[in-house]
């Protein structure tokens, strides 16, 4: 109940209730209050054609051990997980639950065991524990928090509400002293208790459709003492946003997902002299400081179906700094158009994949340069029917940064553009109770700083190439293969060269009940500053059929690199996990 008061007291926000307020505590109240039986009694006749009681169920457990010498832990000695999403249906009510169970639970973090549920029955879908819902791309979109929500969606009315904690509080260690050499921080990283809600109103089905959504999020300041060292300050975020799917005809869709984000990263900030004018027109839900900024995002494409082929035109801007406190991450400070065509041709042989467009960023002319080039991806896939096909790949897309305000004491930025071109050509055939496959990979890639003022430091190419051939042995379930391997990195801090040869071999045992698996890869390796080392990596698999619903799995790895270079120190690594697979 004191998540309900502290959503009720947001809702209202103090003092004399408007109209609109009193229709939204309204609608509140009556989902709380909804009596359940009147919606299984639509149905009540139908009940004795429906099985009561069905449980679907697919767990994984796992355990096992890990040892290292030569560099800090990357896991620990023995661990655990459980997993998996179980599932009861009564009289036709789905609850499907999520499972998750770890020995990696810390003091400090945010909770590895979660647990949740999304019962569902007709139109009426509940929330609860830890979910990730999804409203829309740019204010609710997947984000995990410990909720209990309602959706509804009876005809084409389209309603949904969630509340919940969306961080929990961490505590910020003053006496901890970062490692950077420690692959798992023992430092916590400091948050308060992040509560907030979202809401969604629309029309429509699932793939026509107009929905609003509202979000609103906020830290509390007295979940932990005020950090010293990191100074963090409690934040809010209030989300404004429209997303929608209109048919323009038979064969094109219209869609739209547009928001606009008041966000304010210390609310004990002072309170602005003069807001800017959408604050005069969304009241108490959006108080502006001189910390806040009211960012927009938005992305509307037209597409066309035809028979064979798929047409789209997309554009897509969103300010820098755009965040929702419902979201991961955005890719900010762009602004790009896209056009997309996706087709097969000479009787189904080739896929063809087009991607092409313009991007720029800076558009706050909050930079002292503007970069602005075409992207882009091409994909050909070829069968011929028999025995040869191939794959070809070439992407040139960019990686967007946090935006730096102009100064002449400060010019630091990142822009960053990524090329990949993949080539892969493949032939399979088979004769009498043989098969024999061969593919040849070939992958060059370039990350890019198109940094100007500071030090370039990922600046990074490369080249992989790959061949590899397996013989099949169908009458004993048994197939044997490998290859050569070269791989070449380049980048600021010198030159990398490997070469040496990867092997495999599996079998099938009882019935093929157990299926077995041996693969090993050995490289030769000329590090940056000259000197030879060699990294050689040896893996075991295993699974065994116990029954229709249990399988057992093993795996087993070696890992052992050689090296008299300091920056990569050599090391030797065992890793086994034991799993169990039960279906219900």
């Amino acid at each position: 109940m004191p998540l309900l008061r502290i959503a009720l007291s947001d809702l209202i926000g103090g003092g004399r209730l408007s109209p609109a307020r009193i229709l939204v505590v309204r609608t509140f109240l009556m989902l709380l209050v909804l009596d359940p039986s009147s919606t299984a009694a639509q149905d009540i006749g139908a009940l004795g054609q429906v099985q009561p009681v069905q449980f679907n169920a697919g767990l994984r457990a796992q355990a096992g051990f890990y040892n290292v010498h030569g560099i800090d832990p990357r896991r620990r000695p023995f661990f655990w997980t459980i997993s998996g999403t179980p599932t009861l249906s009564l009289y036709g009510v789905e609850l499907p639950f999520m499972v998750l169970l770890s020995d990696q639970q810390r003091s400090f973090q945010q909770p590895f065991n979660q647990f949740g549920l999304s019962p569902r029955y007709k139109w009426v879908k509940l929330h609860l524990g830890y979910r990730d819902v999804h409203f829309s791309r740019f204010t609710m979109a997947g984000r995990r928090a410990l909720m209990a929500g309602v959706e509804l969606n009876p005809g084409r009315f389209r309603f949904g509400f969630v509340y919940g904690r969306f961080a929990k509080a961490v505590q910020e260690d003053t006496v901890a002293v970062h490692d950077p050499q420690a692959y798992l921080s023992a430092v916590p990283v400091p948050s308060y208790t992040r509560l907030g809600y979202a809401a969604k109103v629309g029309v429509g089905k699932e793939n026509r459709y107009i929905d609003l959504i509202f979000l609103r999020a906020k830290d509390d300041p007295g979940s932990i003492p005020d950090p010293k060292r990191t100074m963090l300050a409690p934040a809010e975020n209030m989300v404004l946003g429209l997303a929608s799917k209109i048919d323009l005809g038979k064969q094109l869709i219209w869609e739209v997902d547009v928001a606009g984000s008041g966000y304010t990263r210390d609310v004990h900030a002072p309170v602005m002299d003069e807001p800017p004018q959408v604050a005069n027109l969304l009241g108490n839900f959006f108080i502006p400081r001189s910390s806040s900024a009211w960012l927009t995002a938005v992305e509307t494409s037209l597409g066309l179906k035809r028979r064979r082929a798929r047409y789209k035109l997309t554009y897509r801007q969103v300010d820098p700094g755009f965040e929702s406190m419902g979201a991961y991450y955005f890719q900010s400070d762009v602004r790009q158009l896209t056009a997309t065509a996706a087709t097969t041709l000479a009787k189904n042989k080739v896929s063809l994949n087009l991607t092409g467009g313009w991007q720029r960023d800076n558009l706050r002319k909050q930079r002292t340069s503007t970069a602005q080039r075409l992207i882009g991806n091409i994909s050909v896939n070829y069968t011929s029917g028999k025995a040869f096909g191939m794959l070809a790949n070439f992407s040139n897309f960019g990686i967007t940064q946090q935006p730096v305000r102009a100064s002449s004491q400060d010019t630091a930025m990142l822009r960053q553009v990524s090329r990949n071109l993949l080539l892969q050509p493949r032939l399979h055939y088979v004769r009498g109770n043989g098969s024999h496959t061969g593919t040849l990979t070939a992958n060059q890639f370039a990350l890019n700083d198109l940094t100007t003022g500071i030090t370039n430091t990922a600046q990074l190419s490369g080249l992989h190439l790959e061949v590899n051939y397996t013989r099949g042995w169908k009458q004993h379930g048994t197939s044997a293969g490998g290859g050569p391997i070269y791989r070449k990195v380049d980048t600021n801090a010198g030159h990398t060269q490997s070469t040496g040869l990867q092997v495999n071999a599996g079998r099938q045992w009882l019935k093929e009940k157990l299926r077995t698996g041996l693969r090993s890869t050995f490289l030769a390796n000329v590090l940056p500053d000259g000197s030879t080392g060699s990294t050689w990596q040896l893996g075991l698999d295993g699974a065994y059929t116990v029954s229709k619903r249990i399988a057992l799995t093993l795996q087993l790895t070696h890992q052992n690199n050689a090296s008299p270079d300091p920056l990569l120190p050599a090391f030797a690594e065992d890793t086994g996990v034991l799993g169990i697979d039960i279906r219900f």
